[in-house]
């Protein structure tokens, strides 16, 4: 089933850069919505809403058709508010069970150079200054607790993805065997699509609170496993509303993390229900 991704951060957070990477590693089409309204209108358009409102439209439509083609589609919007987050969610979620966030982050001041520097030298660049900056920066809303939604967190620690839903695609599930040593999982074991990893692959996840073999699973991280021997991080993922103990934790993924030397990372954020 294809996929929509929907890129969050504000300008000069590098947004782009990945979506441009997502659109050819996944050969999908990548709609990028400053391209459009510029190509159209020009770096410093009049009437800018009523613009914007008309390629939104566009890219929307085109959009639909793609994805009933089986094509994955980047929107490189930004989402600068929880309520666009929300209305593109929903909208997307009719077209494909499969949408998932993509989070480019980044310090104010840094992004802010980015963008003026973008605007002296880049005559393909919507036309930025200090003080529009500045204005549009008011509207930003970075993710927060409400943002409830499969996320990838883009050049960050894995810790940034404590109490937050991921989707997990499983490629060793619950009884199978490992490849190359031969135990048995225990519990259902994968990946985060389009991740990486320490070392060099997706950023692996264990689902647990799950009795029988899944496919894919979107859940909470409530823990991050740092091997502190091998630079391979885990996530913890469990139903969305669920908690548990690091005893019960560390006795669920025994049958793999037994074999290294490891620190179980948690949120401190009280969640719904302890096991």
């Amino acid at each position: 089933m294809a996929t929509i991704h929907l890129m969050v951060g504000f300008m000069g957070f590098g947004k782009t850069t990945i979506a441009k990477e997502l659109e050819k590693k996944l050969s999908a089409v990548r709609f990028t919505h400053d391209e459009i309204m510029l190509e159209r209108y020009g770096r410093n358009p009049d009437d800018f809403q009523a613009k914007y409102k008309y390629v939104d439209e566009h890219i929307r439509n085109e959009t639909a058709k793609f994805i009933r083609q089986g094509k994955d589609v980047i929107l490189d919007y930004g989402f600068w508010t929880h309520d666009k987050r929300e209305e593109y969610y929903n909208w997307a979620k009719t077209l494909t069970d499969n949408v998932v966030f993509h989070l480019a982050e980044c310090d104010k001041d840094e992004a802010k150079q980015r963008v003026l520097q973008r605007s002296r030298t880049d005559t393909k660049a919507l036309l930025i200054d200090e003080k529009a900056f500045e204005e549009l920066w008011k509207q930003y809303e970075p993710w927060y607790y409400m943002d409830d939604y499969p996320a990838v967190f883009h050049n960050a620690p894995t810790t940034r993805y404590l109490y937050q839903l991921v989707w997990v695609k499983i490629d060793r599930p619950l009884g199978s065997k490992h490849p190359k040593h031969g135990f048995k999982y225990k519990v259902n074991y994968g990946f985060i699509p389009y991740t990486k990893s320490g070392d060099g692959e997706e950023l692996d996840a264990y689902v647990l609170m799950e009795d029988k073999p899944l496919d894919e699973y979107i859940g909470r991280c409530i823990g991050v496993v740092h091997r502190t021997d091998d630079d391979d991080d885990k996530l913890i993922v469990v139903p969305e509303a669920y908690d548990l103990a690091d005893e019960i934790i560390e006795k669920d993924i025994a049958f793999q993390e037994k074999w290294f030397k490891h620190i179980l990372l948690r949120n401190p954020r009280v969640t719904k229900a302890h096991f």
